[in-house]
């Protein structure tokens, strides 16, 4: 052969690039060729859907028509415990199906639950399924979801949003879930049922002295005690349908109970003792021992025939009853609480209105030493004068002006419009008075009183030792650091100390060394029957022995008849404040007041100094020259 019959054929004789060129294309040829062969489809179909399954994060079988698994993704294996390849052949239905002969051969819908192999899987499952195609070749598409930690997840949140996280008690919401219920069995039944509040009693005391996780210790024990009066209390009820008690915590230190058919309110009355009885054995926190007592309010259905909020607002109400008792009671609704409640309310809106309008006033009353007979100061207070109803005396609004907390701007606004009226009177040439005011329990532990006393003082322009600070017993046996710091500023800026009504408080006088008090004022309840009852006057006595051992000022109250200011004298006392004097006026009428008292001392000195030049002269008269 010669060396030409060898030549490559021209076409291959082309350079590389060339080549390369020619064979893409042949391969690209016959590609088209065999894609039209359906085991090219089928492969390349199969591919995308193995690549799609094994993405997914939710698992997700190929089943045919029958159900037997074709492809199984390894999330659908993690779901069902098996390996993708232990799942294959396998079959899927619905559980417990009985179905003889199945439409398309294939026994699953969505939603349904899942069984493999005609086993039931127990674990709970989400099912959706899908359709691949149509006619006998028809494949199904099976996602799997494991819903176990969501129904465990929302479990939880159910739990959260029906029950109390710290007592595991039944919360406000499932609380009144269940008085709706109860209600209802009642009136179908005709069997009473109670509604109880039950509110623990200075429970803040144990928070703030002891602290919050004490505090949460506390209502624990509560809810466990009660749990376990209500549990032996079960004979006092009928049988109901579900539990005859629903013991619920709505918040804070407020519980209540519902318990369904009883007998009427005897055995309401028997519950609320057993409860109370129950809460009073010492509960031990450490070292510490806490007794516990509550206040409980009792609402009986369908005896009070009301809607469920209204039910809730009387027992509510009768709960405030127990505390305006005494606390550690219980009481029942009635038609006259309802309108004492009612005329409360009333009262709470126009004392809000009162503020709004101006309608509060100072009268002030007057102290005189009793050795000088001088007026030595004023004590600043607070009138309303009401539209329609005219002067409203204190003892009805002082104690609702601090249950709700308007006594805070109520009482700023006596502090700075008693400093004014003592700039006032002293602009109009009166002698400089001592102005004396009280504070509340609720304002001497407000955060800026201090500062309040401070700015009035400087923007009138008044010399801080002319300012009485009244304050009870009570409030001082607080042995608190807000109470400490209070008084420290008060010393700090130079303004006096008063205990007022000295001597009615349960207290020790350990107080009296620890803090610097300046005045103690005898209550009147002590000298209304002065001189007569010696036992008021030896009291007096005590008071005002021990006000001068620690160098103390005595200030006699409610001193009303002469004889009174004269055993008082004899004592030592030295001021005296009360109707002899003057019964409190409004400030127009102390100014006159005042000045009229002084014009007739100084004319009873220049009578005094006549007679006096008068006997002088007659001596000299009588004198031998």
């Amino acid at each position: 052969m010669r060396p030409r019959d060898l030549a490559l054929p021209k076409s291959l004789a082309e350079p590389p690039s060339r080549l390369y060129r020619l064979l893409e294309g042949w391969r690209q040829r016959l590609m088209v060729r065999l894609a039209g062969h359906d085991w090219v489809r089928r492969e390349s179909a199969e591919r995308r859907i193995r690549a799609v399954l094994e993405c997914a994060t939710e698992g997700i079988l190929l089943c045919n028509r029958q159900g037997d698994v074709l492809l199984a993704n390894k999330a659908a294996a993690l779901v069902l415990g098996e390996t993708p390849a232990g799942l294959l052949g396998r079959n899927v239905s619905r559980r417990n199906h009985r179905e003889v002969e199945v439409p398309d051969g294939f026994a699953l819908k969505s939603g349904d639950n899942l069984a493999l192999d005609g086993k039931d899987l127990q674990r709970p499952l989400e099912i959706r399924v899908a359709t691949l195609g149509t006619g006998p070749g028809r494949q199904w598409l099976v996602y799997l979801r494991d819903v176990a930690d969501r129904k465990q997840t929302q479990e939880q949140l159910s739990y959260l949003a029906n029950f109390d996280s710290l007592t595991g008690l039944p919360n406000r919401v499932l609380f009144r879930d269940r008085l709706g219920q109860a209600m209802s069995r009642s009136q179908r039944t005709g069997r009473p049922m109670a509604l109880m509040f039950l509110d623990l009693d200075r429970f803040k005391l144990v928070n703030d002295s002891l602290g919050h996780e004490a505090g949460d210790k506390l209502l624990q024990h509560v809810a466990q005690t009660l749990t376990a009066c209500l549990r032996n209390a079960d004979s006092v009820a009928r049988q109901a349908e579900d539990r005859p008690f629903t013991l619920s915590r709505l918040g804070g230190d407020e519980f209540t109970i519902i318990a369904e058919a009883i007998a009427g309110s005897e055995d309401a009355t028997l519950i609320a003792r057993r409860m109370l009885e129950a809460l009073n054995v010492p509960f031990k926190m450490g070292d510490d021992e806490v007794v516990v007592s509550a206040s409980i309010g009792i609402s009986m259905y369908p005896n009070d025939d009301v809607d469920l909020d209204t039910l809730i607002r009387h027992t509510d109400m009768a709960m405030y009853r127990s505390k305006s008792m005494g606390r550690a009671t219980y009481s029942f609704f009635s038609d006259d609480l309802n309108a004492a409640i009612s005329a409360r309310l009333t009262l709470e809106r126009g004392l809000r209105r009162a503020m709004e309008n101006s309608e509060f006033h100072l009268h002030y009353q007057p102290k005189a030493s009793l050795a000088t007979n001088e007026v030595t100061g004023v004590e600043a207070l607070i009138r309303w004068y009401c539209p329609g109803q005219g002067m409203v005396p204190p003892d009805r609004f002082i104690s609702v002006l601090e249950d709700t907390g308007m006594i805070l701007p109520v009482g700023a606004w006596v502090i700075r419009a008693a400093c004014a009226q003592l700039a006032a009177w002293d602009k109009a040439g009166l002698p400089q008075l001592r102005m004396a005011v009280n504070l509340s329990a609720r304002q001497f532990k407000h955060l800026y009183l201090a500062s309040l006393v401070e700015d009035s003082l400087r923007e009138n322009a008044i010399d801080p030792r002319r300012l009485d600070v009244e304050l009870t017993e009570s409030l001082l046996m607080e042995d608190t650091e807000t109470n400490r710091g209070m008084l420290a500023n008060f010393a700090r800026m130079g303004v006096r100390l008063a205990i007022d009504d000295f001597g009615t408080g349960h207290s020790s006088l350990s107080y009296l060394k620890r803090f610097n008090i300046d005045t103690l004022k005898i209550d009147k309840s002590f000298v209304a029957a002065m001189p007569e009852n010696t036992e008021d006057v030896a009291i007096a006595t005590a008071v005002i022995a021990l006000a001068r051992s620690l160098d103390m000022s005595v200030v006699a109250e409610g001193v009303e008849t002469q004889a009174q200011s004269d055993i008082l004298r004899e004592l030592g006392c030295d001021e005296i404040q009360g109707y002899l004097l003057s019964r409190p006026l409004p400030a127009a009428d102390l100014a006159s007041w005042l000045t009229q008292r002084l014009r007739d001392a100084e004319h009873r000195r220049l009578q005094c100094s006549e007679h006096m030049d008068a006997a002088l002269i007659t001596v000299e008269l009588e004198t031998p020259g």
